[in-house]
């Protein structure tokens, strides 16, 4: 073998370096990095498909992502694939279709035993169905940022502690009257809704609130125009289920002459990379993107050790806590929305 040649090895010092079973022969790093440059300089790549018909593993995953557009899930996504290459593993992604039959049909890909398990990334057509048929075709697979009551194995932040942060701030800063802004579409949105509601319900002493529908439709927009028309009844803060709602919402107060945070706070939920630089600059709950990845990778790994009936017996989720990160758009509540002593 001409790898082995020319760093000065035997064959078999190659073939555990270059297929990570260095460790179980004990070899030295200096060792391991002398055939891996070796091999680089040569143009040697390993043959995964030779692999994994030896050990049934090949270090490639693919990944379904619910939406390579918008604002959080393509920086999730991108997220993703930075900790694989950290991991040494390769991570193929596919986004996924419109139609869950269709997103059933892109499954096949990753069937194959080509791919030794699936990252779910969101909320997906049809997403509990779909983790049902990878557990009969004994796939090892992850949802990562699915919702609370979405499918397990799953790797979600800590929604209920990123709202009551949210919650906590805006009643600190003397608002009694918050609204959480939410679109139908989105499961995880609607776990927070149900999250903000049941703060709600716990009855906190003056604190009134109600939940908005934005969609996309005039119709609806034109119910949240005439919600805000009267200052007096209006929320004077908005919680925004994730940040990229937040920009459209943003973009309406504007339209209807409403200056943020002055006539009303508005805050989001993600932390997506240019909030910092929105105008103004975006209150909102810091998703712990890097540490959700690294997770739901290496839960993922593990589940891969164990056999399909012993993953179908372990359903964990694991819960990343989330970060405030209070910036200019919420302040205290404007003097006309304050009661009279």
């Amino acid at each position: 073998m001409e790898v082995a040649r020319l760093a000065g090895v035997s064959a078999a010092t190659v073939s555990r370096v270059l297929n990570d079973r260095a460790d179980d022969a004990r070899i030295s790093l200096e060792t391991q990095e002398r055939v891996k440059a070796t091999a680089r300089d040569a143009g040697y790549v390993v043959n995964r498909l030779a692999t994994s018909l030896r050990t049934h593993r090949t270090g490639v995953f693919g990944a379904i992502v619910g939406s390579l557009s918008g604002h959080y899930q393509p920086h999730l996504t991108s997220r993703l694939q930075a900790v694989a290459q950290r991991r040494g593993v390769e991570l193929l992604v596919a986004q996924a279709k419109a139609d869950a039959g269709e997103v059933a049909g892109q499954l096949h890909l990753f069937q194959d035993d080509f791919f030794d398990g699936v990252i779910m990334v969101s909320d997906l057509p049809g997403h509990q169905a779909l983790c049902e048929h990878l557990d009969r075709m004994g796939k090892a697979h992850v949802t990562l940022c699915g919702g609370l009551s979405g499918p397990t194995p799953a790797v979600l932040t800590d929604d209920r502690l990123g709202m009551r942060l949210l919650f906590d701030h805006l009643v600190a800063l003397g608002h009694r009257h918050i609204a959480f802004v939410y679109r139908v579409s989105r499961l995880a949105l609607s776990d927070r809704r149900s999250i903000f509601q049941e703060m709600m319900s716990e009855g906190s002493a003056g604190i009134g609130g109600e939940v908005i529908s934005f969609e996309r439709a005039e119709i609806d927009r034109e119910a949240f125009r005439r919600m805000l028309a009267v200052p007096s009844a209006r929320p004077t803060a908005l919680i925004c289920g994730s940040d990229g709602l937040a920009i459209e919402v943003v973009a309406l107060l504007r339209e209807l002459g409403m200056k943020i945070p002055d006539d009303i706070s508005v805050v989001g939920y993600d932390n997506v990379p240019d909030t910092a630089y929105w105008s103004p600059p975006l209150t909102t709950v810091a998703q712990p993107t890097d540490s959700l990845c690294e997770a739901s990778l290496d839960l993922l790994l593990e589940l891969t050790n164990f056999s399909a009936d012993a993953r179908a017996a372990m359903r964990p989720m694991q819960l990343i806590p989330p970060e405030l990160v209070i910036r200019a758009s919420s302040d205290f509540p404007s003097l006309q929305h304050i009661p009279p002593a």
